[in-house]
């Protein structure tokens, strides 16, 4: 069993979720498939191999002065095992080729057990393993996350997003079935990834951004984030972390009032007006821009505006600083790390 040593990851990130100022700004590297690349491996070698999948992430992790680890895991396992057509690459995730619902069955969706793994091999196998041997083999107290989309997500790939966004612009009622039906499929899969070992909820909803949804349909997405964090909370009094592609700043006051601890926003915000939408209500994370900076710059530039990003927003902590969104495959470690060092070195 893992010895893990308390190096203050945990101490420092609960400490901003609750706005207190610690001797660092914590970090999250914001890294899935990164950390197989950085090993030298392909996505495929820790696809279905649990060992390698948490080894590579916690080395990562510590490698780039991170305070969180995600293993190498693939959200769209779950469709695979719904029954749905997806291609997956030797080096990528999973590409999702079918649909699964349709106006005829949305009353009558039928959804895997995430607990059950003779429903859910891929889920268990890739994700439900990995964590779980990420936490036996964990050296230091590093906050584990887990992966599921986030309901407007889900539904977004069950329906064929096209088709959920029409359903919702003609007010048919389908498209609201579905994504409340995939509200407790979402908190299904969060309450077993907790149960196999991730430390802090982690969803990611990207197209339930302001890019993508007019502001009057902002409050699907918000009671839906709702409702999986409450049905955490009855079983876990473990952080809760949303992320949000693209242009996230309407919807921050809103997601205020969900009950997550804290809302990982993109590079597309600015963060001093985050700071300003969220007040000391929500902690946020982010948004150094992981193409421009992370993927393409140098250390000393990427440092550079990372000290900016957190004068703007974190200075006085409810701040966790990451790239905007997950930091691509090919970034050089020495970019990561940097990201991590300024977290460390911001109150030197």
């Amino acid at each position: 069993m893992s010895s893990m040593e308390d190096k203050g990851h945990r101490s420092a990130v609960e400490a901003a979720l609750r706005f207190e100022k610690g001797e660092r700004i914590p970090v999250n590297n914001f890294a899935l498939v990164t950390a197989a690349r950085s090993a030298g491996i392909k996505v495929k070698d820790a696809r279905y191999e649990p060992g390698i999948s948490a080894r590579v992430s916690v080395d990562y992790a510590l490698k780039t002065l991170s305070d969180f680890v995600k293993p190498v895991v693939d959200s769209q396992m779950v469709f695979a095992d719904l029954g749905m057509d997806v291609v997956f690459p030797d080096d990528d995730y999973g590409s999702v080729k079918s649909t699964y619902v349709s106006p005829d069955n949305a009353d009558d969706i039928a959804f895997f057990d995430p607990k059950n793994a003779s429903e859910c091999p891929h889920f268990t196998d890739c994700i439900m393993k990995s964590l779980a041997e990420t936490s036996r083999i964990l050296p230091e107290d590093l906050e584990i996350c887990g992966l599921s989309w986030g309901p407007i997500s889900t539904a977004g790939y069950l329906m064929g997003t096209e088709n959920m966004l029409m359903s919702l612009m003609m007010e048919d009622g389908i498209a609201e079935k579905v994504v409340k039906a995939c509200t407790g499929f979402v908190s299904d899969q969060q309450l077993a990834m907790a149960d196999a070992g991730a430390t802090v909820m982690w969803m990611a909803d990207p197209t339930a951004s302001g890019d993508i949804l007019s502001p009057d349909m902002f409050p699907l997405p918000v009671g839906t984030i709702k409702d999986v964090v409450s049905t955490f909370r009855k079983h876990y009094d473990s952080p809760a972390f949303v992320h949000i592609c693209g242009d996230s700043s309407k919807l921050i006051p809103l997601i205020a009032e969900t009950g997550a601890d804290c809302l990982s926003f993109d590079h597309a915000v600015d963060p001093a007006e985050a700071r300003k939408a969220a007040g000391r209500r929500l902690a946020l994370m982010g948004n150094i821009d992981p193409i421009k900076y992370i993927m393409q710059s140098n250390p000393d530039e990427i440092r550079k505006q990372c000290r900016g990003i957190i004068d703007a927003c974190g200075r006085d902590s409810g701040f966790i600083l990451a790239p905007g969104c997950e930091s691509p495959i090919s970034s050089p470690d020495a970019n990561v790390r940097a990201m991590g060092e300024a977290g460390r070195d911001y109150f030197s």
